[in-house]
C-alpha cells in the first residue's frame, strides 16, 4: 500500500528551511562591531551635499564608524545634525574636532575626526547609550569651505582695489594735456611778470640814494665815536665793535652803489635791515651813553 504524501507539510518544511537560511545569511553579514559602538552627535553649519547615511567616520584616516542619520537640527535653524556610531575604543577627546572631507575624485564626503590634544580628557560616554543623550563632538568648517571663504575675501579686496583704480583714472582723465599746458603757461607768465616788475622797481632807484646812505652811515659812525669817548672802559670794546660793523656796512654800500644795475636785487633786503639798525641806534643812543641806571635826584627833587 502506497503511503499518502502530505504536500502541505512538505511545502511548509521547505519554506522554513529557506527562512532559516536567509536569517543565517543576514546574521553572518551583520557588522558585529556595531554592537560595540557608541552614539555621538555633531553639528555643521555648512552644506553636507555628498554625505550619505552609512558614510564612513574616520579617526586619523582610519574607518572607525558610520553616519547613522542626517537631519536638520530642530533646535537651531540653519544647522545640520549628524548622528554617528563610533567604536567604543576610539579615544574621542574634548579637543577632538569633526570636519567634512572629500573622498578621492568621487566627490563623496565622509566625517574626519582629529585626535585633539593628548592631555585633553576624553568625552564622557556614559550618556552615549541608546537611552541617553549622545555626546557632542565639536565641529569646524571643512578645508574646502575655508578656502572658498578666503578666495571670496581676496576677490572682494581685488574688487575694492579695482574700484579705487577706476576712480583714480576717472579723476586723472579730467586733466587733459591741453589743460595742463595752459595751466603751466599761465604760471610761467605770472612769474615772468613778477620778475619784470621787481627788476623795473630796483632799476628805477637813484644811485644817489646809495651814496647818501653811505654818507649817513659814516656820519653816524663818527658821532658814535665821539659819544663813546664819554663811556667807561666796560663800553669801549662794545663801541669799537659796533663802529667797525657800521663802517664795514658803509663800505659795502659804497661798493654796491658803483654797480647799481647788477646789485639792485641783492641790496633791497640789506637796505631794510640797515634802516632798522639806524632807527634803533638813533632811538637808543642816549641810553647807551647814559647807561641803564637811573640818575640820582638833584637838590630839591627828593
Amino acid at each position: 500500500m502506497n503511503p499518502r504524501i502530505n504536500y502541505s507539510l512538505v511545502g511548509a518544511f521547505v519554506l522554513l528551511l529557506l527562512a532559516l537560511a536567509l536569517a543565517l545569511v543576514v546574521w553572518l553579514s551583520r557588522d558585529q562591531r556595531d554592537l560595540q559602538r557608541i552614539s555621538y552627535v555633531t553639528y555643521f553649519s555648512e552644506s553636507v551635499a555628498g554625505l550619505n547615511e552609512r558614510a564612513n567616520v574616520r579617526f586619523l584616516g582610519v574607518p572607525v564608524g558610520i553616519v547613522e542619520r542626517i537631519q536638520l537640527d530642530p533646535e537651531q535653524e540653519g544647522r545640520v545634525r549628524l548622528d554617528l556610531r563610533i567604536d567604543a575604543q576610539v579615544p574621542i577627546r574634548e579637543s577632538s574636532v569633526a570636519t567634512l572631507q572629500t573622498q578621492g575624485i568621487t566627490g563623496l564626503l565622509f566625517v574626519e575626526i582629529s585626535s585633539g590634544d593628548p592631555d585633553s580628557p576624553r568625552i564622557q560616554t556614559d550618556s552615549g547609550s541608546a537611552q541617553g543623550t549622545p555626546a557632542v563632538i565639536r565641529s569646524q568648517p571643512s578645508r574646502l569651505l575655508r578656502v572658498t571663504e578666503a578666495l571670496n575675501e581676496t576677490l572682494n579686496r581685488f574688487n575694492h582695489l579695482a574700484d579705487n583704480l577706476n576712480l583714480l583714472t576717472e579723476q586723472l582723465s579730467r586733466f587733459t594735456d591741453a589743460q595742463m599746458r595752459d595751466e603751466v603757461a599761465e604760471i610761467l607768465f605770472s612769474l615772468r611778470q613778477l620778475l619784470n616788475t621787481s627788476e623795473a622797481t630796483l632799476t628805477a632807484l637813484d644811485p644817489a640814494v646809495y651814496r647818501e646812505l653811505a654818507l649817513s652811515l659814516s656820519r653816524l659812525s663818527q658821532s658814535w665815536a665821539e659819544q663813546s669817548e664819554q663811556l667807561g672802559d666796560e663800553m669801549t670794546q662794545l663801541s669799537q665793535t659796533l663802529i667797525q660793523q657800521v663802517e664795514s656796512l658803509g663800505e659795502a654800500v659804497q661798493n654796491m652803489a658803483r654797480d647799481t644795475q647788477s646789485g639792485a636785487r641783492q641790496l633791497t633786503p640789506v637796505l631794510s635791515e640797515l634802516n632798522g639798525v639806524l632807527e634803533l641806534l638813533r632811538r637808543d643812543s642816549s641810553s647807551w651813553v647814559r647807561g641803564s641806571g637811573q640818575l640820582p635826584p638833584g637838590p630839591g627833587e627828593e
